[in-house]
């Protein structure tokens, strides 16, 4: 499993969560079938997926569904985390995972204009238990996703934050990928903010970081100024783990209806259902489908 830490920089006046993501998004992109550019789409969305689960779940039984939608190529982009423990875990899905767009003019790969811009970021903070939820929605800002959190914190938890995130792709696949999430402090002073600027400036990308093994803590140093940075967790870890049973798919062709089921038997005699979160699939025979039939009332 990837590592995630969390510090506190400037006495606690700045919170800072790192990760290096780089194994996870590979299992990603072998398991959705990932062009270079949507492998840094869904990697630089799994990685702030998986920190913001150690920022924004709270109680043992939340769980967030986040979503972005920008009308872009790739369509809708999903993850769902949920946390267990010092464990976030995710799953994301892809509407088209198989597109490519050329470069940009500075060597770098399309991530706003696979995602596109006209959409938004919705996040969803849902207890199993009590069944509420609190919404977040946010207009999308880049569809480059890191400054759409960044918006996201701004205006919907009114935390100012700075998000960075890195996927670095070679012919073989991910070579680093990353990010880092800065939180403000209510007591952040202008001259923290003033040397988390300076800091900023001068700093390597994170997945040239990533790539260059620098450790997590010495992240949190250099993009914060901070040398005395404290270790808050160090033993967080982010992991891919889709929860899809075959009971739930039954759900799911029982809540067709019986008009809706009944043209599935006729037409084709059985449903080949997929899961697109990890594509496994649930094979239905006419026979199965003829036991859910008599399971609607």
């Amino acid at each position: 499993m990837d590592r995630i830490a969390k510090f506190l920089a400037y006495e606690g006046r700045a919170i800072l969560v790192c990760a290096n993501t780089t194994k996870l998004v590979e299992e990603i992109r072998k398991l959705h079938d990932l062009t270079p550019t949507t492998t840094a789409v869904l990697g630089r969305f799994s990685t702030i997926s998986g920190m913001i689960g150690f920022t924004e779940i709270k109680e043992k039984d939340d769980f967030l569904t986040i979503q972005i939608n920008g009308q872009g190529p790739v369509g809708n982009l999903i993850s769902i985390v949920r946390r267990d423990e010092n464990v976030s875990k995710v799953k994301v899905s892809i509407d088209n995972p198989h597109v490519e767009l050329p470069l940009k003019s500075n060597g770098k790969l399309d991530v706003g204009g696979a995602v596109g811009t006209n959409g938004f970021l919705n996040i969803i903070n849902k207890n199993e238990i009590t069944d509420s939820n609190y919404n977040g929605l946010v207009p999308l800002v880049s569809g480059e996703i890191a400054e759409d959190f960044t918006e996201y914190f701004a205006k919907s938890k009114q935390k100012p934050a700075v998000v960075a995130l890195g996927v670095l792709v070679n012919k073989d696949g991910v070579k680093a990928s990353g990010g880092y999430m800065i939180q403000l402090m209510p007591d952040a002073t202008e001259e923290d903010i003033l040397n988390i600027e300076k800091a900023l400036e001068k700093a390597p990308t994170i997945s040239k970081m990533i790539e260059n093994n620098t450790s997590l803590e010495q992240i949190a140093k250099t993009v914060t100024g901070d040398e005395n940075v404290l270790i808050l967790a160090q033993e967080l870890s982010l992991k891919y783990e889709c929860d899809c049973t075959r009971e739930r798919f039954e759900r799911g062709l029982i809540s067709l209806g019986k008009e809706e089921l009944n043209k599935i038997i006729e037409q084709d005699g059985m449903a080949d259902t997929v899961c697109h979160f990890c594509n496994k699939k649930y094979h239905f025979s006419k026979e199965d489908l003829e036991k859910l039939l008599k399971e609607i009332k």
